[in-house]
């Protein structure tokens, strides 16, 4: 496992905090000494060089992440919707940076630079200024925050009291974000009261709960005719061709953008779709 991800990251597939992340969760010891040898074999612009640093900057808190990820980061049992509110209520607690985004490995900054980044994408693909959005699955309110800026307002939902908890403290003095608990399957808002539907991982807990279509459902009833859905991974399956096929089904949208590869920090998927007159 270590090896082939050093080896995606020396190839530029996968950036160095997704392969500091990738090698926290495989469960094995990560040693920053070793991956500094063998970043000291490799050419002086070789990726690995940022991997090793990353790791050795981080050595106190990959252990704390790694303690997490063995305690299980997939929602198990027979309500996994429930399940799913349980765990994110554990991580806001423990790790809520990790929690909505593990390979910013827990440090404030490099959420920070990560969720730049995909506000910026965001912004490329449709238009935010002046619109309303609904963060769906806002888990700790950093996109919300990130876009309230430029956005006529913005709502948060989450499945887990905790990280909407975290995300209302973060917003503290921002009169155009709200933040709401829903596990989206009967929205709280009127019909057409969005523009812009947002959902950044929140999708896999979807499909592996089996609700997806209710739920895309859900999404269309609150977007405007002609409003986008934004989603950054479909699903964790490993199947890009499967999240296509559901997502060119989803009823009452039309593809835009299917499994796009738009940052330089995640290795997300990303898909737009457009809620039809």
């Amino acid at each position: 496992m270590t090896e082939a991800v050093l080896r995606a990251c020396a190839a530029g597939e996968i950036s160095p905090q997704i392969a500091v992340a990738r090698l926290v969760l495989s469960g094995e010891p990560v040693d920053p000494e070793a991956l500094a040898v063998r970043a000291a074999s490799e050419p002086a612009a070789s990726p690995l060089h940022a991997l090793a640093a990353l790791a050795a900057a981080h050595a106190p808190r990959l252990a704390t992440l790694g303690r997490i990820a063995r305690q299980g980061l997939d929602p198990e049992g027979p309500d996994l919707l429930a399940a799913t509110a349980a765990l994110f209520d554990r991580l806001a607690g423990e790790e809520p940076e990790a929690a909505v985004a593990f390979y910013s490995l827990g440090d404030p900054a490099l959420l920070a630079a990560a969720t730049a980044e995909l506000v910026a994408v965001v912004r490329a693909w449709v238009p935010v200024a002046h619109r309303a959005v609904l963060d769906f699955g806002c888990g700790i309110g950093r996109a919300a925050i990130a876009l309230a800026p430029h956005a006529s307002g913005v709502v948060g939902v989450d499945i887990s009291g905790g990280m909407v908890g975290q995300a209302r403290a973060r917003a503290a003095g921002l009169a155009n974000v709200t933040f709401e608990v829903s596990d989206g399957g009967a929205l709280p808002f009127v019909d057409a009261a969005f523009d812009l539907v947002l959902a950044v991982d929140s999708f896999p807990y979807l499909v592996r709960a089996g609700v997806i279509e209710a739920r895309l459902a859900e999404m269309a009833r609150v977007l405007k005719p002609g409003g986008d859905l934004l989603v950054f991974n479909w699903s964790y399956r490993g199947d890009d061709a499967a999240d296509a096929r559901e997502a060119a089904g989803a009823a009452g949208f039309a593809v835009v953008r299917s499994g796009e590869r738009p940052f330089a920090i995640w290795d997300a998927t990303g898909y737009h779709l457009r809620r039809r007159p």
